[in-house]
């Protein structure tokens, strides 16, 4: 999964941040409650963007409430609970995470692709739910997945048509948080627009490991050297983040509007800027 779309946590007033922090946990705690355990493993920042984005076009506030977390048992936390945006961000992770094993299942190495069989069958069930939640997200996602595939075979040098199948899975997932076919419209457009920017990062932080193991990487593919594919990686990322800032521009929030902003206005670009660095972890730390 990615991480890269999150806000820029010290330009965040402190209300800001604890509302941040509370979709979070509010997340991993609506995974528990509609899948199970293991799919809080799972948690990932750019689906707390889904819950935020949701619930900003619906106005639902939610039920805010204190409660222990996995990660500081000993201390309860101020938490989200019950939104939509949770609903549809908590299934959005668990399909995402079906469809990267299905992936990987079909392009690692035995050992990676062993590995990955033995997580789908822990988390069939919970596929399974969240795909009779959202049938259309998870048609979407196989499909696809299936074009990720052919893409790779065929061995692509075009950018664009690397980054589609993924713009596409995340334009569907966003089109999910609409109110009307106008929002729908308009955040297909934001999803595809923020997917390509994440495979563009994606594919640039991975550079090094996909040229050394021979792994299909657009940037590799058009014989740039790491330093190129990240300069490369930044442009195609900014035209699409200009892109994406526009629609996001174009949709009427009822909530979270400060929040979003960061992200989209601040997070992204910094995330950009940050191409091809390896700290993944320190992108997605920074909320205790």
């Amino acid at each position: 999964m990615f991480g890269y779309v999150t806000p820029e946590k010290p330009e965040m007033k402190v209300k800001e941040f604890e509302s941040y922090r509370a979709m979070y946990c509010g997340l991993c705690k609506q995974l528990k409650a509609d899948y199970g355990f293991l799919p809080r493993m799972l948690l990932n920042y750019d689906l707390v963007t889904v819950a935020l984005l949701a619930d900003g076009l619906s106005g639902e506030t939610g039920s805010p409430c204190r409660e222990r977390c996995i990660a500081n048992p000993l201390q309860k936390r101020c938490m989200q609970k019950g939104t939509q945006g949770l609903r549809l961000a908590a299934a959005g992770l668990v399909l995402l995470s079906w469809y990267k094993l299905v992936d990987d299942e079909a392009d690692e190495t035995f050992f990676k692709r062993l590995a990955a069989r033995t997580l789908r069958l822990l988390l069939r069930r919970a596929y399974k739910r969240a795909a009779v939640f959202y049938p259309e997200i998870d048609a979407e996602l196989a499909r696809q997945t299936e074009l990720q595939q052919q893409v790779e075979q065929k061995q692509t040098a075009f950018y664009d048509e690397a980054a589609e199948p993924t713009g596409n899975m995340t334009a569907q997932i966003l089109a999910a948080c609409a109110q009307t076919p106008n929002q729908e419209r308009v955040l297909r457009r934001l999803g595809l627009f923020l997917g390509k920017i994440l495979y563009w990062l994606d594919a640039a932080e991975d550079y090094e490991e996909d040229r050394e193991k021979h792994r299909y990487n657009v940037f590799v593919q058009n014989g740039l050297n790491k330093e190129q594919a990240v300069e490369q990686a930044r442009l195609q990322c900014r035209l699409a983040a200009g892109e994406a800032a526009r629609c996001y521009n174009l949709l009427e929030l009822r909530l979270n509007r400060p929040i979003l902003d960061n992200i989209i206005f601040l997070g992204i670009p910094g995330s950009i800027q940050r191409a091809g660095m390896p700290a993944r972890g320190a992108r997605r730390g920074g909320l205790n």
